[in-house]
């Protein structure tokens, strides 16, 4: 994995599902990356599903099917926003 953690394991194992907030933005869409070359599952959210649809396609595609997903949050000012995000 690359990772140095001193011989420590990682407070959150991978495999683990990881909340990445604005995956379909620069520094989303590598932070996202970054867990999934981990070994963790990302989802991550947006404002719209055809915003993540390249980001989707491209983690699918280097990643397989199944470790990431996304969730649309149209307006993060509402309160709830991101409950279904984080079930």
């Amino acid at each position: 994995m690359g990772y140095d953690l001193k011989g420590k394991p990682p407070a959150i194992p991978p495999g683990s599902l990881v909340l990445v907030t604005g995956v379909n933005g620069y520094l989303g869409s590598h932070i996202a990356d970054q867990f999934l070359e981990a070994g963790y599952r990302v989802r991550g959210t947006t404002r719209s599903n055809d915003k993540a649809a390249g980001v989707r396609e491209l983690f699918t595609q280097k990643y397989g099917e199944g470790k990431f997903e996304t969730v649309v949050v149209a307006d993060m000012g509402k309160e709830g926003a991101f409950d279904e995000a984080v079930k």
